[in-house]
């Protein structure tokens, strides 16, 4: 099944130490800069597009439990 991928807008609000703050609506998320399109300054506006994608090949069964060995699970809080 191919599902086409979301696009959200998001506000460069900040930039400081190596880490952005972006705004989505009255959210805010904090991402490494060297995730961030090139060029993209405080006050630019940028676009996320997210979509299901398949597993990578480093993607194995072992690295899945070991991921999972210190999750608490229950809800993810940002």
């Amino acid at each position: 099944m191919t599902v086409s991928p979301r696009l959200t807008q998001l506000f460069v609000d900040e930039i400081d130490d190596g880490v952005a703050r972006l705004l989505i609506g009255e959210t805010v998320v904090s991402i490494p800069t060297h995730l961030l399109p090139e060029g993209a300054r405080e006050g630019d506006w940028i676009e996320l597009s997210v979509g299901v994608i398949p597993p990578p090949p480093q993607d194995t069964e072992e690295r899945r439990k070991r991921l999972a060995a210190d999750d608490p699970g229950g809800p993810i809080k940002l």
